[in-house]
């Protein structure tokens, strides 16, 4: 079996480098993530931090905390994205690394409570997985591979060097530690700032196409002209029978997979001579989503994403692209026929 490198396994802190480095990346990622998407503050996109809030209201065990939250959501959106890099930053640097680990044990709760909450099983989820995984750097630190271990070393030397025990001199000693420690994080925070402010500007001069609702790629919605229904994806359906029309109830759907891909989809039929076709995969992070039949929709049971079932687009997000359509037509003896 590999080993870690000496050093590295047998430096006090040095096996949590490991953990640090994840951590570190993946909330400086996540807030650079939010700030560099131009859509994120836009209310109308159902990806947007207000589309999210208002999603969590309802299902969410802190929905009133989350109802008083979106009556300033570009607040919210900014302080979460600013902590996340705060987070990271800190851990990555080891930098007052155990309030770094606490703000992102913190974040994560939040995230759980409001986002991952209803997720099922709950390990699908990764916000419990992150609040779990920062408490080894909230109980031991950073450990030696970082800046507050460089920054006591320094101080332990200075006090060793001067002689000092509880005198002045040793105040003052201490005294310019912690006024080194400060402006070490004051460095860190303007070199956030200042790389935060650059991924927004590139995010709104080369973001992609708006996910807006109403100006998102549509799927051509059902025909109610053609006896035979259509595909939401337009062209001839090579004709593998995937079950009777009889079968798919009005304004109900079938699940079934496609055999072109070999993943779930489902069949809807949401008026009586139109069938329509989608991928059961939710756009978002894969989790497979499941059909609500009273308001004809597709819901994901992990991260909350709504799309309609008629035409698949997104109703609410995170998710911003639309379920993929899967061409399907009707036979003349009744069978429903897909590409496969």
């Amino acid at each position: 079996m590999a080993r870690l490198p000496a050093r590295l396994r047998d430096t006090p802190g040095g096996p949590q480098l490991i953990l640090r480095a994840f951590l570190g990346v993946t909330f400086t990622y996540a807030g650079l993530q939010k700030l560099t998407n131009r859509f994120f503050f836009q209310a109308a996109n159902p990806g947007s931090i207000q589309a999210q809030l208002h999603a969590s209201i309802a299902t969410s065990p802190i929905g009133p905390l989350i109802r008083l939250s979106a009556h300033a959501p570009v607040l919210v959106g900014l302080l979460i994205a600013f902590g996340e890099l705060a987070v990271g930053l800190g851990t990555l640097f080891g930098l007052f690394g155990r309030i770094a680990a606490g703000g992102g044990m913190a974040l994560s709760l939040l995230l759980f409570l409001s986002v991952s909450f209803n997720t099922t099983p709950y390990f699908y989820g990764s916000d419990i997985v992150f609040f779990f995984a920062w408490t080894p750097l909230v109980v031991a630190g950073s450990g030696a591979w970082s800046l507050d271990a460089v920054l006591e070393a320094r101080h332990a030397a200075e006090r060793a060097a001067a002689g000092v025990r509880l005198t002045r001199a040793a105040a003052d000693l201490d005294r310019r530690a912690a006024v080194r420690k400060m402006a070490s994080a004051i460095t860190l925070a303007s070199f956030a700032v200042v790389t935060a402010g650059i991924a927004a500007a590139l995010g709104r001069m080369f973001g992609g196409a708006s996910t807006h609702a109403s100006g998102a790629p549509q799927l051509p919605p059902p025909s109610n002209e053609s006896p035979s229904g259509g595909s939401p994806s337009g062209g001839a359906v090579k004709g593998t029978p995937i079950g009777l029309a009889s079968d798919v109830p009005l304004g109900g759907a079938r699940e079934f997979t496609d055999p072109a891909q070999g993943i779930p989809a489902y069949v809807v039929r949401p008026s009586e001579d139109s069938y329509v076709a989608f991928s059961a995969v939710c756009t978002h992070m894969g989790c497979t989503v499941g059909f609500f039949q009273p308001a004809l929709q597709f819901r994901c049971p992990c991260h909350g994403s709504i799309f309609s079932a008629a035409t698949g687009e997104v109703l609410q997000g995170p998710a911003a692209s639309p379920l993929p359509g899967i061409p399907i037509e009707k036979s003349t003896d009744g069978t429903l026929l897909t590409d496969g």
